[in-house]
This record gives C-alpha cells, sequence and structure tokens, in this order.
C-alpha cells in the first residue's frame, strides 16, 4: 500500500510480479471510510501487508483496520529499515522517496547514476550514486501548482488537461501551458545540470503526472508506473 497526499495505491506483488493495482482519490477527512472501502484482497491472497505512509495518524488508523479485518501487523516503511542501499540524507526523507530509491536501484543495478522524478502532489528529483541516496530537490507538484494559482489568481478556472502549444490565445490554455511548462522546463534544466555532474545519469519518472511531461521530453529514459509499491516489496524482503 502507497499512501500518498491524495490517492492511495494498492497491488497484490508475487516476487517481483505486481498485479491487481488500484489507485484511489481521498479527501483528508474521510481517510479511515475510504480505507475501508478498497481493501478489497482477502486473507489468503497474501502473506504480508507493506506500507509506505509518512502520516503518524494515517499509520494508527491503518493498524487498526487492518488488524480487524485481516489478524495481521502490517509492515510499516521506515528511514531505519534494513535496506539494499545507504541513505545519506536527515531522518525526515519521505516513505515514497526510499521506496522508489530502493525500487530504482534493484531494477536498475547496472546503473551507477540515477535520477528519479515523482510527479505527484509534490515534484521531487531524488539522486542514487552508487547505491547511496545523495539527496535531491522538492517542488510544488504539477496540479498543486494549477490548485494554487485557479485560488489565488482572479482568472478563468481550468481542469489539468494536455497541451501541446506553447502560446495560445486562450487565457485557459495560457494557464494550462504556463503551468505544464514550467514544470517541463524546470525538469530538463534540473537534468541536465546534473548530467554535467553525474556521467551516464539514468532518469526515471514515476507519480501520477508522469506520463503528462514523459511526453514532451527525451531527456527521460525511463517511466515506472508503480516505482514505490515495488520498493516497499524489496524492503519487505530485506526485513524478513
Amino acid at each position: 500500500m502507497d499512501i500518498g497526499n491524495s490517492s492511495i495505491k494498492i497491488a497484490l506483488i508475487s516476487g517481483e510480479k505486481i498485479f491487481k493495482v488500484k489507485r484511489y482519490n481521498y479527501l483528508k477527512d474521510n481517510f479511515e471510510k475510504t480505507l475501508s472501502r478498497i481493501l478489497i484482497y482477502k486473507r489468503n491472497e497474501f502473506e504480508s501487508i507493506g506500507v509506505s505512509c509518512l502520516n503518524i495518524k494515517y499509520q494508527k488508523i491503518l493498524s487498526k483496520i487492518i488488524k480487524k479485518k485481516y489478524s495481521i501487523n502490517p509492515f510499516f516503511v521506515k528511514f531505519n529499515n534494513h535496506l539494499p542501499i545507504k541513505l545519506k540524507y536527515e531522518k525526515s526523507l519521505g516513505n515514497d522517496r526510499i521506496c522508489s530509491a530502493v525500487a530504482a536501484s534493484a531494477k536498475y543495478k547496472s546503473k551507477n547514476s540515477i535520477l528519479i522524478i515523482d510527479f505527484g502532489t509534490a515534484t521531487t528529483y531524488n539522486l542514487i550514486i552508487n547505491k547511496v541516496f545523495i539527496g535531491g530537490l522538492i517542488t510544488p507538484g504539477i496540479l498543486t501548482s494549477l490548485q494554487s494559482l485557479n485560488s489565488r489568481a482572479n482568472l478563468p478556472l481550468a481542469d489539468l488537461t494536455n497541451i501541446n502549444k506553447l502560446i495560445t490565445n486562450k487565457t485557459k490554455t495560457n494557464i494550462l501551458s504556463g503551468i505544464i511548462h514550467q514544470s517541463l522546463f524546470t525538469t530538463e534544466t534540473i537534468i541536465k545540470m546534473l548530467k554535467k555532474n553525474y556521467k551516464n545519469l539514468f532518469v526515471i519518472a514515476t507519480g501520477g503526472l508522469a506520463e503528462l511531461i514523459c511526453k514532451k521530453s527525451c531527456l527521460i529514459n525511463k517511466i515506472e508506473d508503480n516505482l514505490v509499491l515495488e520498493g516497499i516489496n524489496y524492503i519487505i524482503m530485506h526485513n524478513k
């Protein structure tokens, strides 16, 4: 289970094969109700439950519901878990960033320099060099930027849709072009700067809005839809 800031992603994993992937959006005031509704798997379909969730309150709700439904203690990803990579970072590092770094390092063993860009509520840039997470950047996510602009500026409301033209002659498409290309140009500039310092940098995109940017950029090598979920699985296997 990957518990993000605005969505919950669940899946079953056998070995390294992932299946039955489902994503659910939730509001902060109905997390428990949403969680109770989406736990659709039967107890005989799995032997353990791994969770990436930074919110302590949500962790307590998760434990309570999972124990009641499945009579099992969930495994929560933590900074001090036994990991196949090293973390050169303070203990506030998000669990999702740990998971994606672990999965990328495991899946692309031959790559010494990896940049993971997670396009979610925030857009995070995560740099792994020789199996060591050395740091990154955090910027506002694409949808977060759009919502902020919609709420703070006297402009027409715009929904997030893909747009191909840079320059348009309508205010709503001006907004969309600005938000999307701002993220695209920021992403490409960061990649180009890092490539100057790290030879053969391999760039992976993940997160719900990754495809929106990847369609416009030739600097991203791979899209991985389920990197966090796969990372949870790798971490569980290293902590048995």
